[in-house]
């Protein structure tokens, strides 16, 4: 299962390309347990990307599962009570550094390293993105935005 780096944009908001694609994977049935066990999980990245722009995420579902493309995708986000330029821009500069130490999710990243991301125990990184990039082999660079 290939995802979009977790940096990629798409309404010049992080994480949205991958949530999206994460929901599509779902959405057809093809969801490998180790995504499932924290696809929306409240203590992981999709969580603090619900709360921080005020979505649910049967909401989310429901907009990937309607939306014909990333187009009517980016029109539902923007739409959003909880999503501006300014809550993007706060998130965006927030979210990769989730897991960091002295930042949320730090607890996290040191349980969910032992059962999800085993590369990270060798060769230590410094947050959930960089987590993430490590495990999937996604290298430094990622999508541009849109």
């Amino acid at each position: 299962m290939k995802l979009p780096h977790p940096a990629a944009q798409l309404a010049g908001c992080c994480w949205l390309p991958r949530l999206a694609a994460k929901t599509r994977v779902f959405l057809q049935g093809e969801m490998p347990l180790s995504y499932r066990i924290a696809f929306g999980s409240r203590r992981g990245i999709d969580g603090y990307f619900l709360r921080h722009f005020r979505l649910e995420m049967r909401k989310v579902v429901s907009a990937v599962k309607h939306a014909e493309n990333d187009a009517a995708l980016v029109a539902w986000f923007l739409q959003q009570p909880g999503v501006s330029p300014q809550t993007i821009a706060a998130w965006n500069e927030f979210a990769p550094r989730l897991g960091a130490k002295g930042h949320p999710a730090y607890a996290t990243r040191q349980i969910v390293k032992w059962f999800l991301y085993p590369k990270s125990i060798l060769h230590p990184v410094g947050s959930l993105f960089e987590m993430i990039v490590q495990d999937e082999d996604l290298g430094d660079g990622h999508t541009p935005g849109h």
